[in-house]
């Protein structure tokens, strides 16, 4: 699994050629694609049929078995519920190029501070003897993404609430309410380093700093709150993002049209005499790595946020470059974070998904979720189980953005009839899910809830198979490690592919001995015979 970037085997979910990355791709059903060995294990091939290029043409799919686990008689019954429509391809690609690893487990998390540098006071980033980070450490990847929407996007109108005695959502609000400064404060904040690109007037996520002194052009690499913090509907500077997140950005944060200026994925573009190119990040819709190619011929690439995958050494516009500076997404950058692959997280939500409502048809399954972000994991558990998923009006709103007409035949805000719910984040603890349940009782008598998040680390919790649900009166809840956030290993990998002559690291920076255990990494790297 992890030989990466080394073969051509597994699975590619970035084959590119020219114009791949407009819309997101299609992960879901293709039982063509799937083989499975004689002790009834699940493995995924590579398609050898060639990629087609067109709009809505269907690219990199992922086989949806039914579980082994069912016996054929109660797999029949649910068999015709599984001919829901494949979507396209082409239509989820921002969401599913890497789809190749994970995240390994770590305990209770503490720190809740941010740990960019330069963004604000934050907590220093604990180091052990041996110099990895403490367990406890507060990481970024996906508990940072800190959007405000995905705990009150719930809609009362329908019967759905959040549980607003919640003090994780109190601290939640505390956090953002601290992390959106005044006007006044932005405009004495200084913009770090490693948001400004050299030798452009070019800076990147760097909105929560006004004004910024020489900078003609503001890259916005997705929607998250921890990147488009300070963007406001007063903004009135040049953005430059993909379509994906030029919509988001008009729809909910209301900044005018006129200031956004969206980029066609995959393609060379000039941007005041600086030519630039957009990657799929393979993080959330929408998530872009940026390419700016220098007069001085200097070539650098900011990958935002990212998740590293072998297919990327496909691209042909990475291979045609040689990388001078790679602005690296360190969040996972330390050698413990070891984790399982997106593809086998989803697949065992949706063996788990099938299994519990073939046995029991009054079975409501939640899947818990961002603002954006996790797309993956519910509308292949839609796919499954032949359902629409149901969804605040917020949410419905905001995954409109993505114009794909693949997932609007996937969503509704009925939430009477499906079997599929998509809840805040937030509400995905016992409390929430039984006052969910009870509006919904004369239909369904349990609740199965996924909670996707990346793990906690336990050394008592090392594969998918060391999962076990936590389990009350008729609710279970499952929390699965999908991160959207490359491994130590694929980032490694990935490193070592592209060999660029400098890294800087984005994330986790704030202290000197986690900078210093980084560049220790980067150098051992470049050592290592690949």
């Amino acid at each position: 699994l992890l030989k990466g970037f080394k073969e051509e085997g597994g699975i590619s979910f970035l084959s590119r050629q020219s114009e791949v990355l407009k819309e997101p791709s299609n992960f879901l059903i293709n039982r063509n694609k799937m083989t499975t060995n004689t002790s009834g294990t699940t493995f995924y091939q590579k398609s050898s049929q060639p990629v087609i290029e067109e709009e809505g043409s269907l690219h990199n799919t992922v086989a949806v078995p039914l579980p082994s686990t069912v016996s054929p008689t109660l797999s029949s019954v649910s068999v015709a519920n599984m001919k829901a429509k494949s979507i396209s391809a082409k239509e989820l690609k921002q969401m599913d190029i890497g789809v190749f690893f994970g995240l390994k487990p770590k305990t209770k998390e503490k720190n809740k501070g941010k740990e960019h540098f330069g963004e604000g006071t934050q907590a220093s980033s604990p180091i052990t003897p041996n110099g990895k980070r403490t367990r406890q450490q507060k990481r970024k990847a996906e508990g940072s993404v800190g959007d405000i929407d995905a705990v009150t996007e719930s809609s009362n109108k329908n019967g759905v609430c959040v549980d607003t005695t919640s003090g994780v959502k109190r601290n939640w609000r505390k956090r953002f309410r601290a992390s959106s400064s005044t006007e006044e404060g932005i405009k004495n904040k200084k913009c770090p380093f490693y948001k400004k690109i050299p030798g452009t007037g070019f800076t990147v996520d760097a909105f929560q700093y006004g004004e910024i002194e020489g900078c003609v052009a503001y890259f916005l690499t997705h929607f998250h709150s921890d990147h488009y913090t300070g963007l406001t509907k007063k903004f009135t500077f040049p953005i430059y993002c993909n379509k994906i997140t030029g919509n988001l950005v008009k729809s909910k944060l209301r900044v005018q049209e006129q200031y956004v200026h969206t980029l066609p994925m995959d393609t060379e573009c000039t941007v005041n005499g600086i030519k630039v190119v957009l990657l799929d990040a393979n993080h959330c819709p929408g998530a872009t790595m940026i390419l700016f190619c220098l007069p001085n011929g200097n070539v650098m690439l900011h990958t935002g946020d990212f998740r590293a995958d072998p297919s990327m050494k496909h691209c042909p516009l990475l291979i045609s470059r040689k990388i001078h500076t790679l602005y690296l997404d360190t969040t996972y950058c330390s050698p413990e974070y070891t984790f399982p692959s997106q593809q086998e997280v989803i697949q065992f939500a949706i063996n788990t998904a099938f299994e519990t409502v073939t046995l029991n048809p009054r079975t409501l399954v939640v899947c818990g979720t961002y603002s954006i972000g996790k797309e993956k994991v519910f509308l292949a558990i839609a796919q499954v189980l032949g359902s629409k998923v149901s969804m605040s009006q917020d949410k419905y709103k905001t995954l409109q953005c993505l114009e794909s007409a693949a997932v609007n035949s996937l969503i509704t805000m009925d939430w009477n009839n499906t079997l599929l719910h998509l809840l805040p984040m937030m509400q995905i603890n016992f409390k929430g899910l039984q006052n969910h349940l009870n509006k919904f009782s004369e239909k369904f008598d349990q609740v199965l809830a996924f909670r996707p998040t990346g793990w906690t680390y336990s050394d008592s919790c090392h594969a998918l198979a060391d999962i076990k649900p936590q389990i009350r009166g008729k609710i279970t809840i499952y929390g699965i490690p999908y991160s959207e956030h490359s491994s130590y290993l694929e980032m490694k990998q990935f490193v070592q592919w592209l060999k660029p002559q400098k890294i800087i690291p984005t994330v986790n920076v704030g202290d000197w001995r986690a900078r210093n255990m980084m560049e220790k990494h980067f150098r051992d790297w470049k050592m290592e015979p690949t």
